[in-house]
């Protein structure tokens, strides 16, 4: 049985809002999920995504959607920015 992680809509119209779900590749779009690991607002440009939980489903062998994916770089991305700049304001003093 193949495992994907993909978005799931949740939103209202002119609101979207995304899940990032762990579902059966067999399942309807809006069919109940293995595990929710994140949200995704387009609108306010967020992403809540628990990290380890999300490499722990790829060592299981889901594969990610092309977005999920791009959302995963663009989090950790942001996450190595945030610590250098936390680095370099520590290192300062």
């Amino acid at each position: 049985m193949a495992v994907k992680i993909r978005l799931q809509r949740v939103g209202k119209r002119n609101q979207p809002i995304f899940r990032i779900v762990v579902v059966d590749e067999n399942k309807k779009i809006r069919g109940e999920p293995k595990e929710v690991i994140g949200i995704y607002n387009p609108i306010k440009e967020t992403v809540n995504l628990d990290i380890e939980k999300y490499e722990t489903w790829l060592k299981k062998g889901a594969k990610p959607s092309d977005t999920v994916k791009s959302l995963y770089k663009l989090l950790i991305k942001k996450k190595k920015v945030e610590k250098e700049i936390i680095t370099a304001i520590t290192s300062k003093e």
